[in-house]
């Protein structure tokens, strides 16, 4: 049994080299600086468009924060996307100077939807596409002072769509919200930083990204539906030969969960859109990955779920042997070593990356240092508990699940988090 397992563990570990040690060369091609910022360009005309359902708590700040942006402000007009709300979203949007148009539609739920309710809403009201590009933001986000330059410097320098850099509001708040702050600046710095400094396509994350109007009228409006709108864009601009740049000159800060629940319902949504994302253009991108040696494809394929599945395979599999084992001999010890042994170095490369992302982002997490420490160390355990997530997704049946944003922040109070 002993040698059945060691072979067992070899074939896991040939799989996950395989997978992932490009992204080695990725670490060692970020860590040691930022890409260069896009030449400047001259200033063009954007519609940022926000997203938000029952935000009467944070639509305030961010919208300050875009009318501070270091941009001429006659060329930057914000529109709130106000879908089914029952507090004073729409109210307190408007008196801080957005265009409010109000959605009610409780069939068609989420992002996607709003986004194409807004779009097509703005460009019907046009007699022509009046505006160069569209921003999309999250009602939680705080934006830094050059955060629309940066993007119209990329949007105009070849890119068509370009995403930004995602960093946290409340990194130090507990163990929860620094891993996914951790995370996003991981995807961000590292993994969408080689990209970029390779020419290849960066992945969407969520929030802080532009589209440009040429692209989003030669694709007929926004037609992306998923309960995962940014991967599906990724996916379909990716499969189309489409480049995403990124620049980490566009900064955003949003807020990140901190009670297990409300990351459990998200991260639940964010496995079902990823599954509803691969079924739409997982076909075609494996076809353009072979067919075409397309590397872009390979690595949008790799980077988003292939671990996590890889992952939870190979748990499912030590568990199901451990059974097996203990019902036919009764000797688990051997599998047991051989689990302990992979948790431990799934632990030791987690703790790594969390280390490595820590060190190269250090003077832009504001948080005090023994919690940037402390926090690579529980980093890990956010991965250990998509587990049970995954585990648990065929028996969710919540669609959408409200995520509420309460921290109140603007840039001063995110820089105090440092002390």
């Amino acid at each position: 049994m002993f040698m059945t397992m060691l072979t067992a563990n070899n074939i896991i570990a040939i799989l996950f080299t395989i997978c992932y040690f490009y992204q080695i060369v990725y670490t060692l091609a970020s860590m040691r600086r930022t890409v260069d910022p896009f030449p400047k360009a001259d200033p063009r005309r954007y519609a940022i468009l926000i997203c938000a359902h029952n935000e009467e708590a944070v639509i305030g700040p961010l919208i300050d924060s875009i009318l501070a942006q270091k941009y001429p402000q006659g060329l930057v007009d914000i529109f709130v996307g106000a879908d089914n709300c029952d507090d004073g979203t729409a109210e307190i949007a408007r008196a801080h100077g957005a265009t409010v148009l109000e959605r009610s539609d409780k069939t068609h739920i989420g992002k996607g939807y709003v986004l194409h309710f807004l779009i097509d809403s703005i460009t019907e009201s046009c007699t022509r596409w009046d505006y160069y590009g569209f921003i999309i933001i999250d009602a939680d986000n705080i934006l830094d002072s050059g955060f629309v330059a940066a993007m119209n410097d990329a949007l105009c320098s070849g890119p068509r769509a370009v995403t930004g850099y995602r960093n946290s509001k409340n990194f130090g708040d507990n163990w929860l919200s620094a891993s996914y702050a951790l995370w996003f600046l991981h995807e961000s710095r590292i993994m969408n930083g080689a990209r970029e400094r390779f020419r290849l396509n960066a992945q969407i994350l969520g929030t802080g990204f532009a589209v440009s109007s040429d692209l989003l009228r030669e694709l007929g409006g926004w037609n992306y539906f998923t309960l995962t709108e940014d991967l599906e864009l990724t996916f379909a601009l990716t499969e189309r030969g489409e480049r995403i740049g990124y620049t980490p000159y566009a900064i955003l800060y949003d807020e990140q969960p901190t009670r297990f629940r409300v990351s459990w319902h998200q991260r639940m949504r964010w496995i079902k859109g990823y599954f509803q994302s691969y079924a739409l253009y997982g076909g075609a991108m494996l076809r353009r990955t072979i067919l075409k040696h397309s590397f872009p494809c390979y690595d949008m394929l790799m980077s988003v779920l292939a671990g996590s599945m890889l992952f939870v395979g190979t748990i499912v599999f030590y568990f199901i042997s451990l059974v097996y084992t203990a019902a036919i001999s009764g000797d688990v010890a051997a599998v047991l070593f051989h689990l302990g042994r992979f948790l431990a170095v799934t632990y030791g490369t987690l703790v790594v990356i969390g280390f490595i992302t820590a060190g190269v982002e250090w003077p832009r997490i504001y948080a005090p240092r023994h919690k940037i420490l402390g926090y690579t160390f529980t980093f890990p355990f956010f991965f250990y508990t998509l587990f049970p997530v995954l585990l648990w997704l065929p028996f969710d049946r919540n669609i959408w699940p409200h995520i509420e944003h309460t921290r109140v922040f603007d840039m001063e109070d995110i820089r105090r988090g440092k002390s």
